[in-house]
C-alpha cells in the first residue's frame, strides 16, 4: 500500500481531520489540519503506526500541528504511542508548529519533555 492509499484508508473523505504527507531526503512530514479529537485519534494512531513500520530506513518523522486547533487527551495519546514505536525502530519523531492551546495540553499532561520539537531547518 502506498502512503496516499494509507491516508485515504485511515482518514477517508468524510474525516473532519485533513492529513497530508510530504516526503523529503530525511524522512516524512505529516501535516495535520483540524481537530485531533476522540473521533480521529485512533485513525491517526493507526496511520502513524503504519508509516513507522513501512517507511523504515528513514531517519525522521515530523508531525506538523500548525493547523490543529484542538487536541484531546486521546490525540496526545496517539502521538505518544507513535513516539514509542518510532523510538523502538530508531526513527526520530518530532512535533512541529504547536499552537499555544495544543502546547498547553501537552504541558498539562506533563509530556512536553518527552517530545522533540522540530526547528525551522527540520
Amino acid at each position: 500500500m502506498e502512503l496516499s492509499q494509507a491516508i485515504d484508508r485511515y482518514f477517508g473523505k468524510s474525516s473532519a481531520m485533513k492529513v497530508e504527507a510530504v516526503q523529503d531526503q530525511k524522512g516524512l512530514v505529516v501535516v495535520l489540519s483540524g481537530s485531533l479529537d476522540l473521533e480521529c485519534s485512533r485513525s491517526l494512531q493507526d496511520l502513524l503506526s503504519w508509516i513507522i513500520e513501512n517507511h523504515n530506513g528513514k531517519s525522521r518523522l515530523v508531525v506538523d500541528l500548525g493547523n490543529v486547533n484542538y487536541i484531546s487527551s486521546t490525540g496526545v495519546g496517539a502521538l505518544t504511542i507513535a513516539l514509542t514505536a518510532a523510538r523502538r525502530l530508531n526513527t526520530r519523531f518530532l512535533l512541529r508548529n504547536l499552537q499555544p492551546k495544543v502546547r498547553a495540553i501537552f504541558q498539562l499532561l506533563g509530556l512536553m519533555d518527552y517530545f522533540e520539537e522540530a526547528g525551522t531547518d527540520d
